[in-house]
């Protein structure tokens, strides 16, 4: 009974947590041509390399960039290094609820969410039906990805998105990530999938590929239908550079 009630102790001591142990943050050289970063770390440790505060935002509190509004232009332009440590070793959820409060300590970040009306897409299915193929038998987890084709030193020509036991929710939430705007499943579809999808990286150039809207159609038999509805968004109501420390 004792040692559980220490493992129950211990365990809670880690939960209650709330603040990163130290934490450093800095504008980014823009003279060192860094390349970006955002790790969470064993042990407590966060690492963020170059990046904006806007991005920040994003991955403490689980929103994509659609979903954000208000706040100062800066938040999109100024790039800040971060170096944090926790006590123990919490989970990721955990990491973002202390980025989070680091936000609001140094960047005197203050939110609130709500829901507005504006223009969504709609996933369905085509007339022809489905293409999507049942997945192959494996110990693989499910995930969506996306690559590209093309020189690394040049332009992309295509992107290619492909997944193994995908959803059709997950399907649409990737979608949702490229298009910047949600993407709700419609497709009455269950189950999971393998797929393979490739389009074209500029619409400026069709000789490269069809566009995503018209690759999803042709290569899946399913349809980005555009409507209306709502989502949720956090409105940024203060925010301020933070000092150097």
């Amino acid at each position: 009974m004792t040692r559980i009630l220490i493992a129950i102790l211990a365990s809670g001591a880690v939960f209650a947590q709330t603040a990163f142990e130290v934490a450093s943050i800095k504008p980014s050289d823009p003279a060192a041509r860094q390349g970006i970063d955002f790790r969470v770390l064993p042990g407590g440790l966060l690492r963020v390399t170059n990046l904006t505060a806007d991005v920040l935002i994003r991955e403490a509190y689980g929103v994509k960039r659609y979903q954000i509004s208000g706040g100062p232009s800066w938040l999109e332009s100024d790039r800040f290094d971060i170096a944090a440590k926790a006590e123990g070793d919490p989970s990721r959820e955990q990491m973002m609820a202390m980025l989070r409060r680091l936000l609001e300590g140094r960047f005197q970040l203050k939110v609130h969410r709500e829901n507005k009306e504006g223009s969504v897409y709609a996933l369905v299915v085509t007339k022809g039906g489905s293409k999507l193929k049942e997945p192959k038998k494996d110990d693989q987890p499910a995930f969506v990805r996306l690559g590209r084709t093309g020189a690394v030193t040049e332009n992309a020509l295509t992107y290619v998105m492909w997944g193994h036991k995908a959803s059709l929710s997950l399907i649409a939430e990737r979608l949702s990530g490229e298009l910047e705007k949600p993407v709700t499943d419609r497709t009455g579809i269950n189950g999971e999938f393998d797929f393979r999808l490739e389009y074209a990286a500029d619409e400026a150039h069709p000789e490269n590929g069809s566009s995503l809207f018209t690759a999803i159609q042709e290569q899946l038999g399913l349809k980005l239908e555009s409507t209306k509805g709502p989502i949720e968004t956090l409105i940024i109501d203060h925010a301020e550079k933070p000092s150097a420390n």
